[in-house]
């Protein structure tokens, strides 16, 4: 019979395990149980874990990204596979050969594919038994990113060239379209998918809080203030997500 699924939370972004905190977080669940098999989807431009990690512990990382153009952006060193995460299982299994992780993880990815369920299922398979599957994802509960899903993609760009002048939208910092499809706050209906898929849901935390008005200091102070009321308040408004599932051994 299967475990008690892990209630779902809510947290400040401060305490978001994500983007420049996301490889010493992977490093910790990594070094704790032992993973040596690593597969990071979609982080083709931007891998999460670093050459010398990856040396000395004697770590198979591959990268698994549908952009052979965001692939090529990688570090030659690292394992590069084209595959679409959202294509039937056998297909998916084909593109990467076959291969069973211990440890599979997205950063800024779930945001952007139509068949969310499908990925997961296809990420439940090429898992080991004990292994798990770590997602960093936007949640679309703010003005902001229900604006980046509304407006027409152009005008979302601009709208993030100046709040985010320094960004490099060309480069490794792309801004690609989102979806934002089983990306709300964490719910029992979202639970129960991913009950169903065969998962133990490890952690499910949303994070209240962004850092879109930065250049607006006035505006990003109100902003500050609002999110503790509602964090007080446990009102769903996340801005991200933390995803740990487990496939039991």
């Amino acid at each position: 019979m299967q475990e008690p699924v892990t209630a779902p939370t809510l947290d400040l972004i401060d305490n978001f395990p994500a983007f420049d905190k996301a490889g010493a977080h992977l490093k910790e669940i990594i070094i704790e149980h032992g993973y040596k098999m690593i597969a990071d989807i979609g982080g083709g431009a931007n891998p999460m874990l670093d050459d010398e990690f990856i040396a000395n512990n004697n770590i198979h990382y591959s990268l698994i990204d549908i952009s052979r153009s965001e692939l090529l952006k990688a570090n030659s060193l690292y394992n590069k596979i084209e595959a679409d995460a959202t294509s039937n299982n056998d297909t998916f299994h084909k593109q990467i050969a076959g291969m069973k992780f211990d440890l599979i993880f997205s950063h800024m990815f779930l945001e952007h594919i139509n068949d969310p369920v499908q990925a997961h299922r296809n990420f439940y398979s090429a898992l080991n038994p004990g292994g798990r599957c770590v997602h960093y994802y936007a949640s679309p509960n703010n003005l902001p990113l229900t604006l980046n899903r509304l407006l027409p993609e152009k005008i979302s760009a601009c709208l993030v060239r100046i709040a985010q002048p320094a960004r490099d939208l060309e480069g490794s910092r792309g801004k690609f379209k989102a979806v934002y499809k089983m990306c709300g706050a964490p719910n029992r209906a979202l639970s129960a998918v991913f009950e169903e898929i065969g998962y133990t849901i490890s952690q499910h935390t949303g994070y209240i809080g962004h850092t879109y008005y930065e250049r607006f200091k006035p505006v990003a102070m109100l902003e500050r203030r609002l999110r503790k009321i509602i964090h007080k308040l446990q009102l769903p408004l996340t801005s991200n997500c933390l995803l740990i599932l487990e496939k039991r051994a």
